[in-house]
């Protein structure tokens, strides 16, 4: 009982927040409040985290279908795997965010794939979202774009599936190579050391 009573005082408050949000975001609709109220500015803040900048609009760029190749490194020194896969990329949400859906081959294996890319007004920077059937973890990782490389890089912590409760830094590299391509390289650090663990080279098709 304990819990039912929790969660409907849980769904009650809740209701109660969107109503007061929804209230709030009519009447500013009808009736603007006076300048310098706190509502005012409120919303105005609310409108800066939501608005589509130029960092937005950068991501669209790889709007489209892409043709991949997968090279994976298992052991050092050893030469890569190599698989073959096709993404679809789409703006959604407004353009806020970019959507890549991922069909191909791990270890021989069909494999699904999911990610999510954009810019946080708040923050500033860049926020790179990635999930797998390969995996029940969700990646998240945070970046930068430097524009005379045109390139973004990230940094993330993955967890370890062979460690549990331990993580691996990451650090990914999205690199525009041309017209038509691009690259994703993902960097594994162990033991102290850095490697490349696997590179996408994406054709544009």
């Amino acid at each position: 009982m304990r819990k039912l009573t929790g969660s409907r005082s849980l769904t009650a408050t809740l209701a109660a927040l969107v109503a007061l949000t929804v209230a709030s975001f009519g009447t500013a609709a009808d009736t603007p409040p006076a300048a310098g109220t706190a509502q005012q500015a409120a919303m105005q803040a609310w409108q800066r985290a939501a608005a589509v900048g130029p960092q937005h609009r950068r991501l669209e760029w790889f709007k489209g279908r892409w043709k991949e190749r997968v090279q994976m490194w298992m052991e050092p020194g050893q030469p890569p795997r190599i698989e073959q896969g096709v993404a679809e990329v789409r703006p959604v949400l407004g353009g806020r965010f970019m959507e890549m859906r991922h069909r191909g081959h791990f270890m021989g294996k069909p494999m699904q794939g999911l990610g999510y890319s954009g810019y946080d007004n708040l923050s500033g920077r860049y926020t790179d979202i990635w999930m797998d059937d390969g995996s029940t973890a969700i990646f998240v990782s945070h970046g930068d774009y430097d524009a005379a490389g045109k390139t973004w890089t990230y940094h993330g912590q993955m967890q370890d599936p062979l460690q549990p409760g331990t993580t691996i830094p990451v650090r990914e590299v999205v690199r525009i190579t041309g017209p038509r391509s691009y690259v994703f390289e993902w960097h594994e650090t162990r033991d102290g050391r850095e490697r490349k663990a696997m590179q996408i080279d994406y054709t544009r098709l």
